[in-house]
């Protein structure tokens, strides 16, 4: 070929490829042509990684991020100003108990609200599977008042009637010990013996390959607090060899809280898999100070080699029932038999001595009545225990019993028990996320019950508003880790809990400046301030003020999921 034919050739040859790398490029990044279906403009992003912001605009199309940068110059048929917004990935609250209540009301509101667009349910010891198919009369009564029939035994049928009906937010689950426990072996408290061992050994395996992301105790419970450590090491080998977790709620978090956590830590690394320490902290006045020995056990755990973790919520109050004070002997049985024992006189006089120790540092004008069903109980409601107790002339100890007998062993309690101090110094520590410990419930129709904790509807425009604005225990970007990136991490979610190309489309746009909860412990059903955009797999959910209806939320599957 002659120098100038070839030069000719080459020519060309540069020319079509650079025309195919303009067309190629205009398909992934089409600056001038309508096909992002969505753009975030001018907003500052806080992207779950990087120590600081920066001013970029964010594109999406379907279900993901596709590009991140300055888009000025394109185009797509809806656009978000986010001008003086921050714009953040989407919340995980990686510690809830949202069950059923997405199946009365699939919206998710108090959590997509605040900001959570991916939540880890099946805590403390507690999923809704496995189920028996014959429910119990009492389980029945409760779903008739919330108008609903289940039809699910396992994992899988739970996660397909989610999927069918539609949900506002991304759903992830735990397998529950103590629900395992009391569908294998009932509430005795007595252990397995080796054939239910094996049992419970397989319904775990069983919700690991249906996608569960690990195993929850709640240790303070009937009845997973009748589990001894060997019992809850044999059943966390069996979740590690799936790659899942251990999230516990430990067996004390007051005069033990120290061996608790002990025991957690001892259990995770036995059975060789990671922690997750549920609502780190410690309770009552007296227990305060055990908060710096709490943080060199998980500290020189992680120094070992263990992942351990843990979550806790921007409040001073937990939110439990009135039983969890009294001795785990007495609950051998479930609520009926509890009930028996509350009876007796010299029973009762027997619980006394454990019940008082823990609650030691917490009085009973600090545990707030806040869900009662017994008609002639409901002017009780908002009232103290103490308060109550005087008003009757009676020693609290023995209006608590008799409440109790009253509501059947089931009394919804708030207790004020937490320091401010060990509060900060808790949503401080890196080896800690946030949590809301909470449900996804609504204002409004049937989960409109009692009177909720306010960590239902404020718990992260509090950490963000409270604790991060006003008080300053971190930087926003740290903030938002804690948030996003971090409880992704955990659950492993690669394409979740961060900003940048090819994520799914999880994102809040606020303002830095305003967001802040409005829910109190006398009014807790108020939505907070400041969130502007709620986005769940590039759909527009919260839009201001406004719940927009849609329903693009995704159960999520672990990683011991099969087929």
């Amino acid at each position: 070929m002659k120098r100038r034919e070839f030069l000719k050739s080459s020519a060309q040859a540069a020319l079509w490829l650079g025309l195919a790398k303009s067309l190629r490029a205009d398909r992934l990044f089409p600056q001038d042509r309508a096909v992002f279906d969505l753009i975030i403009k001018n907003g500052t992003v806080i992207d779950g990684i990087a120590d600081s912001p920066f001013r970029a605009d964010v594109a999406i199309a379907g279900e993901r991020i596709v590009a991140v940068g300055d888009l000025q110059a394109a185009r797509a048929p809806a656009t978000i100003e986010a001008s003086g917004r921050v714009v953040t990935p989407g919340f995980i609250d990686i510690h809830t108990h949202t069950g059923i209540e997405l199946l009365v009301n699939p919206k998710g509101e108090s959590k997509i609200r605040q900001g959570v667009t991916t939540e880890l349910s099946g805590n403390c010891g507690g999923s809704e599977f496995p189920r028996e198919k014959e429910l119990s009369a009492g389980e029945l009564e409760s779903l008739e008042k919330l108008n609903l029939k289940l039809g699910w035994v396992d994992l899988g049928g739970y996660r397909d009637r989610l999927s069918r009906e539609g949900i506002g937010l991304n759903h992830a689950t735990l397998v529950g010990h103590g629900t395992v426990r009391a569908y294998v072996m009932g509430e005795e408290k007595r252990p397995p013996t080796p054939a239910e061992l094996d049992r419970m050994k397989a319904v775990i395996a069983e919700a690991m390959e249906q996608g569960a992301f690990g195993l929850s105790s709640g240790l303070e419970y009937t009845p997973g607090g009748f589990a001894d450590i060997q019992e809850m090491i044999a059943l966390c080998r069996v979740v590690a060899g799936y790659g899942g977790f251990y999230a516990t709620h430990i067996r004390s978090e007051d005069s033990r809280a120290v061996e608790a956590v002990a025991e957690a830590v001892a259990i995770a690394e036995t059975a060789g898999l990671p922690l997750q320490i549920s609502h780190f902290k410690v309770c009552g006045t007296t227990n305060w100070w055990k908060m710096t020995m709490m943080f060199d056990l998980i500290e020189r755990a992680k120094e070992r080699g263990l992942e351990v973790t843990a979550d806790a919520y921007p409040y001073l109050a937990y939110n439990t029932g009135l039983s969890v004070f009294f001795p785990q002997w007495a609950l051998d049985g479930g609520d009926e038999a509890f009930v028996a024992r509350l009876k007796s006189p010299e029973t009762r006089r027997r619980m006394r001595p454990e019940a008082m120790e823990k609650l030691e540092g917490t009085p009973w004008e600090n545990i707030l009545l806040v869900d009662l069903e017994a008609k002639e109980n409901k002017r009780l409601l908002g009232q103290t225990v103490g308060q109550a107790a005087a008003a009757k002339n009676q020693d609290p100890y023995e209006f608590a019993c008799d409440l109790l007998i009253q509501e059947g062993g089931d009394v919804s309690i708030i207790g004020f028990g937490m320091s401010e101090e060990n509060t900060v110094r808790v949503l401080r520590h890196p080896q800690v996320m946030i949590a809301s410990d909470g449900s996804a419930l609504a204002p409004y129709g049937p989960l409109r019950s009692g009177i909720p904790h306010p960590r239902n509807y404020g718990t992260y425009p509090r950490f963000l508003g409270h604790y991060v604005r006003e008080k300053k225990i971190l930087t926003l970007p740290g903030a938002v880790k804690k948030v996003s990136s971090m409880p992704a991490a955990k659950l492993g979610l690669k394409d979740r809990g961060v900003i940048r190309k090819g994520a799914f489309a999880d994102l809040v746009v606020f303002d830095a400046e305003r967001i802040l909860d409005r829910a109190t412990y006398t009014e807790p059903e108020k939505y907070p301030t400041g969130i502007d955009y709620v986005i769940v797999n590039g759909r527009v959910v919260v839009d201001h003020d406004r719940h927009t209806g849609a329903l693009p939320g995704k159960f999520l599957l672990g990683p011991g999921r099969k087929g």
